[in-house]
């Protein structure tokens, strides 16, 4: 056996032993409750800061979080269209508590989601990024305890939205002229 199924197995076999597990892990792995709660602080980060500085700052981070998910989906769906991996519930009985998504397992697109802007926001904010980690990490351990993904698939998620958001933040410079252009324009508009 290979340690992806045990993992997986470990992590699946917490679903239908507790109705109110169950209903957590359905709340955390659907396509709403934690991407739109990651994507409401992305809206708090915008408007905070202390100093002109730090919301400047701020709202770098959030620009370079959508700059990285871009790219997070462009690498994900790329690989998707070489490489397609069936869910566990395809080959295996498991306890599955959400929908069968039909595409590819590998890799986890709401953990790369999660994980590109979590790793962002970290660059400019390690507080706001601790807490971004945390919510992804939380959406792909319940997307694989509720048995749609494979532990492979969440951290290969994970490593594609850390790399995309690396990429954006510290390798593609351009986008640091492009990010004060935008802020400016905005506080212009009074949306800054």
């Amino acid at each position: 056996m290979s340690i992806d199924w045990t993992l997986f197995e470990l992590c699946n076999g917490l679903a239908g032993r507790s109705p109110t597990l169950d209903a957590v892990i359905r709340v955390l792995m659907n396509d709403y409750a934690l991407t739109t709660a990651l994507v409401l602080l992305l809206f708090g980060l915008w408007f905070t800061g202390k100093s002109r500085t730090i919301r400047e700052q701020n709202q770098r981070a959030v620009l370079s979080a959508i700059a990285s998910m871009l790219l997070g989906n462009l690498f994900v769906k790329a690989l998707n269209l070489v490489f397609y991996r069936p869910r566990p519930f395809a080959d295996h009985t498991v306890t599955l508590l959400f929908y069968r998504p039909s595409d590819s397992s590998f890799p986890s697109n709401p953990t790369s989601i999660g994980f590109c802007i979590a790793t962002s926001v970290w660059w400019f904010n390690r507080k706001m990024g601790l807490v971004l980690y945390v919510l992804a990490s939380l959406l792909g351990l319940a997307r694989l305890c509720g048995g749609v993904h494979y532990p492979s698939d969440i951290l290969g998620g994970a490593l594609i939205g850390m790399f995309s958001a690396y990429l954006v933040v510290k390798r593609i410079h351009f986008v640091d002229y492009l990010w004060t252009v935008i802020i400016r324009q905005m506080r212009r508009l009074l949306l800054a």
